[in-house]
């Protein structure tokens, strides 16, 4: 019995902007100033090689998820 595997379903830069409602260059703009500075903690991405970056549907999900939450924590 072979186990089933599910693939992770993951989006480029230009699709995961896309799918966030943001522009390519604000998600580049997080990414590069990475999870310390406040201003720019966007979704967790994976590094595929130093030209390719794609992030998880799941993680953008949840970035989603967790940024309502502070937003309507806020209000």
């Amino acid at each position: 019995m072979t186990a089933t595997v599910t693939p992770r379903r993951s989006l480029q830069t230009a699709d995961a902007a896309r799918y966030l409602g943001v522009s390519p260059s604000l998600l580049r703009k997080m990414r590069m100033r990475g999870p310390e500075d406040p201003g720019g903690a966007g979704p967790k991405f994976i590094r595929l090689s130093p030209q390719l970056v794609v992030y998880d549907i799941a993680e953008l999900d949840a970035w989603i998820d967790e940024h309502a939450s502070r937003t309507n924590r806020a209000a």
